[in-house]
């Protein structure tokens, strides 16, 4: 068997620092749209867009590996399918730019953010966390008997006990005793589970970070089910905190290589900062709840990240160094029987 060479090295060209690789066909000037074609926001992200061909995606049957004609895709659905998320990563390793990140995102949770947070030294509230409470019925001996006192003791009451993997502030609790506590962890079987401290705070904010450098402060009023509240907040940095976190947050979008992020901050009596979520995949931007000129911002900032990606020659981070057919040795070590 005879390895071709010149054919190989011609299929693919390396990246480089960005890890990944480049199918040596240039990509067409398109941008790519994965969300509802009535979604209110990427209605207005498409019309600030209208000099360019831009199409709303769709799949079928397609031949595996995916390839692609796309050199942007705005991504606003896959984290709810599985088979989405699949089709985009294998369209970003194609060398299509995809807008956020799908590996990036893919390996988001809650104890991830921690870690990150903690390595940047961004203050987030005391948190333990939880096994998946169906995983203490099964015979595996890698699950010991929780010690409750210690949470109580580390995190204290009211505290909030919230998914692992959430999103929306979907099945977040805050909890008056260890009794309800236990009770409303026993009742959360299939899903890891974390308890943190309550922050009291003065001031809850989304702060909205594009493409790793533009920052807005929104006031924020959190609810569940995706109801919380914006409004319209000053620009003037009165407490001289908002400077602060805004470094801190361009600083976490870059190392988690998120184009466009909101990251829940509050600021409790003492001016101390906390961050309470790190990363949202896809940020809600729900038009008829926000202050329009907040909006606007976030449409204006975001069609310049996208124009910024399509005449540009970046590519996604990946979590794993791609090889390509450059990098393997040509020598006479290589054998092929």
């Amino acid at each position: 068997m005879t390895i071709d060479w010149a054919q190989a090295t011609h299929d693919y060209a390396i990246l480089g620092p960005n890890r990944g690789l480049r199918p040596a066909a240039m990509k067409s000037d398109k941008i790519g749209i994965l969300e509802l074609k009535n979604d209110p926001f990427v209605i207005d992200v498409a019309s600030r867009l209208s000099d360019l061909p831009v199409e709303f995606l769709s799949f079928a049957d397609r031949p595996a590996p995916i390839s692609s004609d796309y050199k942007v895709v705005v991504d606003r659905m896959s984290f709810r399918y599985t088979y989405l998320k699949e089709m985009v990563k294998n369209m970003s390793l194609d060398g299509t730019y995809v807008i956020n990140n799908p590996f990036a995102a893919s390996v988001d949770s809650k104890l991830v953010e921690a870690k990150v947070c903690q390595a940047l030294g961004i203050p987030s509230p005391k948190s333990i966390v939880l096994p998946d409470p169906a995983l203490r019925e099964e015979p595996l001996g890698v699950i010991a008997e929780l010690n409750w006192e210690r949470v109580a003791d580390e995190v204290g009451f009211p505290c909030i006990l919230k998914p692992v993997y959430g999103y929306a502030w979907v099945d977040v609790y805050e909890l008056n005793t260890l009794t309800e506590l236990k009770e409303r962890y026993a009742a959360g079987a299939g899903r890891i589970w974390l308890v943190q401290r309550k922050i009291g705070y003065d001031q809850y904010y989304r702060v909205f970070c594009i493409d790793k450098r533009d920052v807005l402060f929104i006031r924020w009023i959190p609810r569940p089910q995706g109801l919380g509240e914006y409004l319209y907040t000053d620009a003037r940095d009165t407490g001289g905190n908002r400077a602060r976190i805004a470094e801190q947050i361009v600083r976490l979008n870059s190392c988690l290589d998120m184009d466009i992020n909101v990251v829940e901050w509050c600021v409790d009596n003492r001016g101390q900062e906390w961050v309470i979520d790190a990363l949202n995949e896809v940020p809600d931007m729900p038009k008829e709840r926000m202050p329009p000129e907040h909006y606007w911002w976030i449409v204006d900032r975001f069609v310049a990240c996208v124009r910024n990606k399509l005449h540009g020659d970046q590519r996604n981070k990946t979590v794993f160094d791609v090889p390509a057919p450059q990098s393997i040795d040509r020598g006479d070590s290589v054998q092929v029987s």
